[in-house]
């Protein structure tokens, strides 16, 4: 399960290396929009040649830029599907594991609940009580770990999902 979270971190902050590098190009297009509308307005043959080597040397850039982020983008819709199928995985072996300790909880209760009834002061039942509070303080507390772990799945499925559209929509945008 470490490992899986270290992969997952890793998987993370390339995507935010990607929306980064993304950023940058929609501001350099923008950049390039501008100087396109100076340059339409100037009537310095100077000022005019500088605005065209900016934004020739600008385009060239974007290329670049464009080339990176789509290389990026297909490395990372790889990895986030294959992230996501053992995330399923996962969560499916979590539900039956959150279940069994449910079922375990469960009998400890009814246990526990059958030592309270009898009420015996024998030497068993006094061993037994202080160990069935145990069991259940222990199993409620592996619930909760469970159920924590489930949420952070569910999560991680939907910024995965989300991140899947993002890259589909940078490669209509950005396609070269």
């Amino acid at each position: 399960m470490e490992a899986h979270t270290k992969k997952e971190r890793k998987l993370k902050s390339e995507i935010i290396q990607k929306n980064i590098l993304r950023k940058d190009l929609q501001k350099r297009l923008s950049s390039i929009n501008r100087w396109t509308e100076k340059l339409a307005q100037t009537k310095n043959l100077q000022k005019q040649k500088r605005i065209e080597a900016s934004i020739d040397r600008y385009q060239k850039r974007i290329e670049l830029l464009k080339k990176e982020l789509i290389l990026m983008c297909e490395d990372l819709e790889n990895r986030i599907k294959e992230e996501m199928a053992y995330s399923e995985e996962e969560v499916k072996a979590f539900h039956a594991s959150l279940e069994q300790s449910t079922k375990e909880l469960k009998k400890v209760q009814q246990s526990l609940e059958e030592a309270e009834k009898k009420d015996d002061t024998s030497e068993k039942s006094q061993e037994t009580k202080p160990r069935l509070k145990r069991l259940l303080r222990e199993e409620t507390k592996k619930i909760k770990r469970d159920e924590k772990e489930l949420q952070s799945e569910e999560r991680d499925k939907a910024l995965f999902t989300l991140e899947l559209k993002r890259i589909a929509l940078d490669r209509e945008m950005f396609s070269i």
